[in-house]
């Protein structure tokens, strides 16, 4: 019989062992390879890139210290944007001379009459919510604010009032027997005793409507407007309505003494006539027409935000806008002159004045925009040195906007 055929069991361990080792070989060096190839895991949490540092540029300094140095100017806080990106700001000269203060972008200013512009937007705000119309009547049965102000009689032009011709400065008054406007009389009064005197005792010497005549006291009459319709303060209804929702946190309203100065607000220096006066204003009264105290980054992100550009999102739709735009009429009306804003051609802007503050935005159809103030002014109670000023700022403003355009980075600080 022939033996069954058994395996030499020694060598065929010897044989597997080697075999299996080279296989653990192979699969051990395919498995480092196939981790070598295989894409890496991202880190999930990206690296920001550090933001551009703004750099000097010396051609735009320049031009604003020649101009603080030619009219004898403490110091300025300017703000340019460029498409709607914030792409230099810059603080010339000193806050407080006396305390040797350098200015910095930080510091906030009286802006006057730029104030104007917030309260025409802060009433075509409340258009566009459905809230009055520029056609209401301001006054008496079913007028907005009623009676409840003054003590007599209203006469036919009171009643004719409407919220545009306060906005456009056509109600034809409010003015005392020599044509001054009331904004500033009886200082001590508050709003309330104010409003009851001015009613009782200044005229409208033109019917409403028939003419244009830039009246202070207009705009303090739509101020009162916003807190009845809005059952909240004039500066609370700005605040909740658009000066939070754009980050605008310098925006407050100013008083009238050297006391009274908000921290990083400015020391106010006046000329000639207007000097000794920086402090003697009842600031508070003036909310609406000139109250406003705002840092120069933050009025300018306000103006890109009403400018009707797309590069930042506006805060009046369009249908609201063209109002807001709208002008009265021609001569003795005034076209260019709307409900808190001048058009000036392409442009757009408003000026502001007080003893000690100079204040100015301007935008252009290019994209750029400019917010310049001053803490000092001419002295405007001579109109060859008032006027001489004023045309320097404008030509430095229209400089500002139409030249050097390729200076700037590209970087937003808004």
């Amino acid at each position: 019989m022939q033996p069954i055929f058994q395996p030499n069991t020694k060598k065929m361990k010897t044989s597997n062992s080697f075999r299996f080792s080279t296989l653990g070989t192979f699969m051990l060096a395919f498995l480092l390879i196939c981790i070598a190839c295989s894409p890496k895991e991202e880190d999930p949490t990206p690296i920001t890139p550090t933001p551009e540092t703004q750099k000097d540029i010396e051609v735009i300094d320049a031009k604003i210290n020649t101009f603080l140095t030619t009219h004898k100017i403490p110091g300025a806080s300017l703000a340019i944007s460029k498409n709607g990106k914030l792409v230099y700001k810059k603080a010339y000269g000193k806050a407080d001379v006396e305390a040797n203060v350098d200015m910095t972008t930080e510091h906030r200013f009286r802006v006057a009459s730029v104030s104007k512009t917030f309260t025409g937007v802060a009433i075509m705000r409340l258009v566009q919510a459905g809230k009055l119309t520029l056609d209401d009547k301001v006054f008496g049965p079913g007028g907005i604010l009623g009676t409840e102000f003054g003590t007599k009689a209203y006469s036919v032009r009171v009643l004719n009032v409407t919220v545009r011709h306060l906005l456009q400065m056509t109600t034809g008054g409010w003015v005392l027997s020599n044509d001054r406007d009331a904004i500033d009389s009886n200082p001590a009064m508050n709003n309330k005793a104010f409003f009851d005197w001015m009613l009782d005792n200044t005229l409208l010497k033109h019917d409403p409507g028939s003419r244009f005549w830039y009246i202070n006291t207009n705009y303090f009459v739509a101020a009162r407007v916003i807190e009845k319709v809005s059952g909240k303060s004039f500066y609370q209804f700005m605040k909740d309505d658009f000066l939070d929702p754009l980050g605008i946190g310098s925006a407050i309203m100013g008083k009238g003494t050297l006391s009274g100065r908000h921290p990083n607000e400015v020391k106010y220096y006046g000329q000639g006539g207007t000097k000794g006066f920086e402090y003697n204003i009842a600031l508070e009264r003036r909310d609406g027409d000139g109250g406003l105290v705002i840092n120069a980054s933050d009025l300018l992100k306000f103006v890109t935000a009403i400018d009707g550009l797309p590069t930042r999102p506006d805060i009046l739709n369009a249908s609201t806008y063209s109002q807001f735009l709208q002008g009265s009429g021609p001569a003795p009306l005034s076209p260019d002159f709307g409900n808190g804003i001048v058009r000036w051609g392409s442009r757009l802007y408003f000026y502001g004045a007080l003893p000690g503050t100079r204040s100015s935005y301007m935008t252009e159809s290019n994209g750029m925009a400019v917010a310049l103030i001053f803490n000092g002014n001419a002295d405007y109670t001579n109109a060859a040195a008032n006027n001489a000023f004023v045309q320097a700022h404008q030509a430095l403003l229209v400089d500002l906007l139409t030249n050097n355009l390729t200076v700037y980075q590209n970087i937003d600080q808004f």
